[in-house]
This record gives C-alpha cells, structure tokens and sequence, in this order.
C-alpha cells in the first residue's frame, strides 16, 4: 500500500526536477579550526577574511529555495564551526531542496549525528587525508584522526538505530604523494566505518610550489605506479562491495566544468555571489594559482550581493550573463553533435561529427579565468 508519505516524497521529486538550478553551494563560515597544509587558509593566513553567514543573510538566500534542488553546506570553511548550522539545514529541508554538507568531521559528535538525522540531512561528506593517524594528521594539521573515525562509525550506527536511509556518509580521501599508497587501506576503513560511499579526490586548487608537489595528477601523462595503486583501490572497492568513485589523473578538457556555472552558484559567507566557489576565495585580492608550471594571477569573480540585491536580478546582470557565455555556447554544440551522432548510420560519419565539435570547441574556448583550473579538466 502506498502511503501518504510515499506521495508527498514523490510530489515533491517532482517538484525539484523543474527546478532551474542544480546548486546552490552556500559557505556558512569561512573559519576553521585545522591547518591543512593543502588549503589556501592555511596559506594565505594573514590575508584571509573569517566570517560567519549570518542567518538573516542566509534568510534572505532561502527565498530564492524553490529554484534550487540541492543546498550545499560548504566553502572554504567548516560548516560545523557555524553556530546555527542545524537551523539552516532544517530551513532548506523545509522548502523542501536536498541539502548536504561537507565536514572534517572534528565536531560530527553523536548528538551532532543525531541532530542531522532528524533534522533530515541527506548527505554528509567527511573529509580524510590518510587510512592511518600519522599521514593525516600530518596533512590535515590539528586533527585527531581516531576520533574522526569513530565519529563516523557512531553516525552510521545512529542511522541503525534510528532506521534512517540518511544521510548518505561519504568518506572523501585527498590523494597526494604522501598518502596514495594508502588508498586501497583507505576504502577498506570505508567499508569498515559504515559509510556509504567513498570518494578518492585531487589537490585540484594549487596555490604554490609545496601544493604543487603534493599533487599526483599529470597535465600529460600519471605516474604509472599511481595508476596501479588506484586500479589495485577500485579492485578492493569491488571485493568490498562498496560503492567508490576515484577522479582522473590526467587531464581532459571539459565541454562543461564539474562546477556547472550555468546550473550551479556559489554564495560565500558574506554574500557575494560568484560562479564557484574556486573563483572566489575570502583573502585580499587576487587569487594565485598554480596550473601546469605556471603561476597565474586570477580576479575575482563577483557578480553581486544578495545581502542588497535580489538573487535573480544578479543571475540577469550583464557581466554575469557575459561569463556564463562560452558555456552556454560549447554546451549548444555539444547538444548538436549528440543529436547528429544519434541519426548517423556509421562510425566514420559519427567520428567526423566529433572532429566539427573539438573545432567548434577549439574556437569557443572556456572563459580565460576558468581555462587555468584543473575543475574544468576533470580533475
């Protein structure tokens, strides 16, 4: 028999997919308790703006709820630091959008657990540098990786114990030079803590020459021994039988960038909105990056304040609209191109298909602060 809860849940599926945008990543803080030797926190420490979203500003974003489908509870800070964190996720689940965040997991304590599971969280994201205290903690600096762990296996066992599907725990492993050979040990500790999932993700924002050498990732061709450690990972994570998905360690342009700028915003502590969350770190000035050898110095991008302006009449401005562009264009022809391959009758008429499209590609190039992050190379 279905049940009237089992309806409105559909109704409300419904309701999400006509929804104009994917994302809303929204940064509740900008502090954080580690110092992780990767993040630009750490690194620009004299020059970082800390903050806290304050929750008439993050009212006034909640209006524009309904045409989003998923808020998510992250930027360049730790969500959990926030004081009204489970207020916010209780207001975004009221509208109702999926809502998710993204933790170090030092204060995923249990009645912090438990509070999220009532509150309806739908997804957890808890973050780990290593499968044994010494390289994470050497990684992400002041905290205590057993603690984290348990932490994690406490929420997987409240959501037993509460008969909760949520929220869905994803273990998210920084791979570096320092840890890869841990991976394979890291999606054992995965299956071992009750997580659903686990993610194997790149030092994608390379703000200098330490974060550099960190990353395993190749602008040509990985390190083979890297590649053999992440197939012996995904071999594991089948034995296991635990779902894991690993990013590339070679680069691939995109036709669209992962963080989707058409479908996707990002709404910092303070309220300025930006494209992501990439294109807009809170430190003085411009943003430095590392991108195949090379240093680069980006501006920001800010496009308005919800704090002053309505959402909707950002999203339209000119300058916006501008950036947005080259993606609308690349995603017009790639469109076009699936539509002609699918009515070709051969391989060869398909392959000339996709040859017109890396020309249409190569003359509609992505926006210039975009063509030098890894995000937008599937990395």
């Amino acid at each position: 028999m279905i049940t009237f809860k089992q309806l409105r849940r559909h109704i409300e599926k419904i309701g999400r997919k006509k929804r104009p945008f994917i994302a809303f990543q929204i940064e509740p803080t900008s502090r954080c308790q580690l110092r992780c030797v990767m993040c630009p926190r750490t690194i620009f420490s004299r020059e970082w703006d800390n903050g806290d979203m304050p929750l008439s500003l993050y009212d006034k974003i909640s209006t524009s709820f309904h045409l989003v489908d998923n808020i998510h509870l992250q930027g360049w800070g730790e969500p959990l630091l926030h004081p009204e964190i489970s207020l916010m996720i209780q207001k975004a689940k009221a509208v109702p959008c999926r809502t998710s965040l993204t933790t170090n997991g030092v204060l995923l304590s249990e009645p912090v657990s438990h509070d999220f599971i009532e509150k309806g969280l739908d997804a957890i994201v808890i973050s780990i540098a290593g499968a044994v205290s010494e390289t994470h903690e050497a990684i992400r600096c002041g905290s205590h990786f057993g603690q984290i762990i348990d932490n994690v296996k406490v929420l997987a066992h409240l959501k037993l114990s509460m008969k909760s599907k949520t929220p869905k725990i994803v273990l998210s492993f920084l791979m570096t030079k320092k840890n890869i050979e841990e991976l394979p040990e890291a999606v054992l500790l995965a299956k071992d803590t009750g997580s659903d999932e686990m993610v194997a993700t790149n030092v994608d924002y390379i703000a200098g020459q330490y974060q550099d050498d960190m990353k395993i990732f190749s602008c040509k061709e990985a390190d083979s021994e890297y590649k053999k450690i992440v197939e012996k990972a995904l071999r594991t994570a089948k034995k296991a039988k635990i779902t894991f998905r690993v990013y590339p360690l070679e680069m691939e342009e995109l036709i669209m960038c992962e963080m989707n700028p058409l479908k996707i915003v990002f709404l910092s502590h303070d309220g300025c909105v930006s494209p992501c969350v990439y294109l807009n770190l809170s430190k003085k000035g411009w943003i430095p990056r590392i991108f195949c050898g090379n240093y680069q110095g980006i501006q920001k991008q800010r496009f308005g304040y919800v704090g002053e302006d309505d959402f909707v009449e950002i999203w339209e401005r000119k300058e916006y609209k501008n950036f947005r562009e080259p993606y609308v264009r690349r995603m017009a022809f790639n469109k076009r191109a699936f539509d002609v391959i699918a009515d070709v009758q051969s391989s060869k008429a398909a392959m000339d298909e996709l040859e017109k499209l890396e020309a249409v590609l190569r003359d509609n190039p992505l926006p210039a602060v975009c063509s030098t992050c890894y995000k937008a190379y599937n990395i």
